[in-house]
């Protein structure tokens, strides 16, 4: 039996009736693009928003429950609507297997209909335009669920899948203010809240969590134009406050320095943006 399913905008599920002859096929392109998310023995590290996963033998995870819906998943199948694609608006698909979800992003560019294709009448040897109701199905997934945990390279790509704000890594309105405000900050607060973007917004969530501003500011004068000198930052104090630019680059680029993205190679001395936050170790 398929187990084959659709998962709409308004939180609803919808089981895809699939023909015997394309279960097979389709649970193969699911599982295979499983494998290819999560490869076996891959290293599993709980995402906190300053990790970005590049490594195909890394894959991040946030522990959540799935909504109410798929309570019903695989016990009572029947239970389910089956999918009208006249009528229902997808969010994302969904293969379930031996307590597995595997999800894959669904958008309107996957809906047939919503473009131009042709078909073949072999024996015709012509073209006809194709009007069926009628779907993509992708060669990639997004996210694997499974143990009460949510599987993922990328966090973007999951929050198509779920809404993960309540795991957002970016600062609020309040919490950018905040930061602007702050007595060793000197910025225009109504500008930064006006142009900060997502990067800016998540630099400054991790830099309030982790306190590097307040470290950063505490050092002697000397020793932070030492360190910033080295990664060729610039940074400016004035009055005992850091000077935040007017530019959302270059906002941006003191934000990274703060939070510690930016490294010195040891051999060559290159100035690198490091993806990681891990601690080196042995």
């Amino acid at each position: 039996m398929s187990q084959f399913y659709a998962r709409l905008s308004n939180g609803q599920l919808r089981f895809i009736d699939l023909s015997r002859d394309l279960v097979e096929p389709t649970r193969k392109l699911f599982v295979d693009a499983k494998t290819e998310l999560m490869p076996e023995g891959a290293e599993e590290i709980a995402f906190d928003g300053r990790y970005i996963i590049r490594d195909d033998k890394e894959i991040a995870y946030i522990e959540m429950n799935l909504p109410n819906e798929f309570n019903d998943i695989p016990d009572n199948q029947q239970g389910l609507n089956t999918l009208d694609l006249a009528e229902d608006k997808i969010q994302s698909l969904f293969w379930y297997e031996d307590g597995e979800y595997i999800f894959q992003v669904f958008s309107s560019g996957n809906l047939l209909e919503n473009k131009y294709v042709i078909k073949c009448l072999q024996e015709q040897h012509s073209f006809t335009r194709m009007t069926d109701k009628a779907f993509i199905i992708n060669s990639k997934v997004q996210a694997i669920y499974k143990g009460g945990k949510l599987f993922f390279k990328s966090f973007p790509s999951a929050s198509l899948i779920f809404d993960l704000s309540a795991f957002m890594v970016e600062a609020t309105n309040a919490e950018v203010n905040d930061f602007g405000n702050k007595a060793n900050v000197n910025i225009d607060v109504n500008w930064l809240t006006e142009h900060a973007n997502n990067k800016t917004r998540r630099l400054i969530k991790m830099i309030s969590t982790s306190g590097t501003l307040d470290t950063f500011m505490g050092m002697n004068s000397r020793k932070r134009d030492k360190i910033s000198k080295s990664v060729n930052v610039e940074i400016i104090i004035r009055d005992g406050k850091l000077v935040l630019p007017s530019s959302v680059s270059k906002v941006n680029k003191v934000l990274e320095f703060l939070n510690e993205d930016v490294y010195k190679g040891l051999i060559t001395e290159t100035v690198f943006k490091t993806n990681s936050k891990r601690p080196f170790s042995d």
